[in-house]
């Protein structure tokens, strides 16, 4: 494309960003930042502990409901509560488990960028290279670009 010829402008995640910062320059900030998030985010073990919960739960209560000869309409009410009861019991040994790990402060403050913005596809047709800062910008911010 043109527009990543732009000195501004770079790809990140299959996504193109315009900034005020040259675009390697302002990249960097945004790899720093996401590299940080990455190391430091808690809420991603969350998931895993509820999925695992819920899973066992369901089983469990399938198996004993197995073991008892229980009707199957008789499941239609369990079922979801051994998926509830499971998730939560898996909340509950995440948070025994992770301790004060869940909130202790980190030892570095989270990395700052520069405002980046989103390049819609719509503006990055109907631009390229030569097109002002200021101007990709008001456009892509709106989501189109104006005709002349």
């Amino acid at each position: 494309m043109a527009l990543e010829a732009h000195p501004n402008v770079f790809r990140f995640d299959g996504r193109l960003w315009v900034s005020e910062l040259p675009g390697a320059e302002a990249r960097a900030q945004l790899v720093e930042q996401r590299t940080w998030d990455a190391a430091h985010v808690k809420s991603q073990r969350w998931v895993l502990a509820l999925v695992v919960g819920a899973a066992v739960g369901t089983a469990a209560t399938l198996g004993l409901g197995t073991l008892a000869g229980l009707a199957p309409a008789i499941y239609l009410v369990l079922l979801p509560l051994g998926f509830g009861a499971g998730a939560v019991l898996g909340a509950v040994v995440n948070k025994r488990l992770l301790g004060d790990r869940l909130t202790a402060p980190t030892a570095t403050p989270r990395p700052t960028t520069i405002e980046l913005t989103r390049i819609p596809s719509a503006v990055a047709r109907r631009t390229d290279a030569s097109t002002p800062v200021a101007d990709l910008i008001a456009w892509s911010k709106q989501g189109f670009v104006p005709k002349a």
